[in-house]
């Protein structure tokens, strides 16, 4: 079961995108700039990219802007239910019911094979930087007591405004340890997205977590191959939000999300189905539309291959991120034309 929509009710730190000007980013965040895009990154806080943004334009990336000021204290390391999301772009190792069965932190969350909350030192440990330019950053973390991990992560911009995305993976531990990687891609939650469906393939829903009597699963759409969720549905009478998560199989590497007059757009060669845990998917989208602003949110994910690591072995996984604009009709057939022209 997903269980960050628990985190997001019991925080009151989201906000909605902001304008990079207004936030002038390169005070608080290592900044990339090339192609007209810019990327804001947070070292201290897992490495995570938190801003997202064409030359003028607002943050494609939900941001916890709070974080982006080094006077904000830091989450703690120790294991806790109500993680603050940070948000941004953030990766973590999957299959996510294995999160705590392989550590000597905490005994109970060992016991009771907890799938909550994520790898605190993926998610919050201080990465340090190995070099940097104007237009790339290699950055590398700490190895993690609760998975065995460490990760190295590198992020550049092309002079087309391109944004590569790369992380390493290493086994630091004296023993086999078994993993795939999961970055994870958070934006706000009233975006338009679109996974192209492989064909053949079924869809997969889950609903949300939290108290299912306040909760309506969110229907999906299949438009020209395309899945999508039906996001502006109207919340019904009694409910205090829509949720679901889809697992997918994606015909080719791309998820792309709609908002205004800008289309974000991932790419990455997907995993094969077979070398994916048989608990996630290849791609995997969460989406809580709630009545309340502060608590909507989507997660745009993908799952490299589950891989058994002996000692000093590694694994990557790579994507790449495009920001383009997009003057036409705001509906699904619209959209999936757009997509299929790329």
């Amino acid at each position: 079961m997903h269980r960050i929509a628990a985190a997001f009710l019991l925080s009151t730190l989201v906000v909605g995108p902001v304008m990079a000007a207004q936030l002038s980013p390169d005070r608080h965040l290592l900044v990339l700039k090339s192609g007209g895009v810019t990327v804001g990154l947070l070292p201290r806080l897992g490495g995570r990219v938190v801003l997202l943004s064409r030359a003028g334009g607002e943050n494609i990336l939900l941001s916890a802007t709070a974080y982006w000021d080094p006077s904000t204290p830091s989450p703690s390391l120790t294991p806790s239910w109500d993680y603050p999301p940070v948000n941004g772009h953030i990766v973590w190792c999957g299959p996510q019911k294995e999160w705590w069965i392989h550590q000597d932190l905490d005994a109970e969350k060992r016991s009771r094979a907890d799938n909550w909350p994520p790898d605190p030192y993926l998610e919050f440990a201080p990465f340090e930087v190995m070099g940097k330019s104007k237009t790339s950053v290699e950055m590398r973390g700490p190895a993690s007591p609760v998975n065995g991990l460490r990760l190295t992560k590198r992020v550049g911009i092309g002079r087309d405004g391109r944004v590569s995305l790369e992380v390493r993976a290493e086994n630091t531990r004296n023993t086999d340890v078994a993993w795939d990687l999961w970055p994870n891609t958070r934006l706000p939650g009233d975006v338009r997205i679109y996974v192209p469906l492989a064909p053949g393939t079924s869809v997969k829903i889950e609903h949300g977590s939290g108290d299912p009597w306040k909760q309506e699963v969110l229907e999906y759409d299949v438009v020209d191959g395309f899945f999508t969720w039906l996001s502006r549905e109207p919340i019904p009478e009694g409910k205090i939000c829509r949720v679901g998560k889809a697992f997918l199989t994606p015909g080719r590497g791309l998820i792309a999300a709609f908002r205004g007059n800008s289309v974000f757009v991932k790419r990455f060669a997907p995993a094969l189905r077979a070398d994916v845990h048989p608990d996630q998917g290849v791609v995997e989208i969460f989406n809580q539309v709630s009545r309340n602003p502060a608590e909507t949110f989507l997660e745009a994910e993908l799952h490299g291959a589950y891989r058994k690591l002996k000692p000093g072995e590694a694994m990557e996984v790579k994507e790449t991120w495009e920001v383009r604009e997009y003057r036409g009709p705001d509906d699904p057939r619209s959209h999936a034309a757009f997509l299929k022209g790329l």
